[in-house]
């Protein structure tokens, strides 16, 4: 509970107009609760092409491609 006491108090210490914007942000978020933002078809649809060999590059390859590209 020390993460959130620490949290409050920085929450408290800003100026008033931040803290209601904060405090609605958390708002919205404790009223979601632990809903998923995607159905379960969504997901497996997601999961569906996640599993397909070869239908996206290794991250290795990505970044060496980036590196290639745009040297320093």
């Amino acid at each position: 509970m020390a993460n959130l006491d620490a949290t409050i108090a920085r929450l408290k210490a800003l100026p008033e107009t931040e803290q209601e914007a904060v405090a609605a942000q958390i708002d919205q978020l404790l009223d979601q609760g632990a809903e998923d933002l995607l159905t379960p078809e969504q997901w497996a649809a997601i999961e569906a092409r996640l599993d397909r060999p070869g239908l996206f590059s290794p991250h290795e390859d990505v970044v060496r491609s980036f590196r290639d590209r745009f040297p320093r």
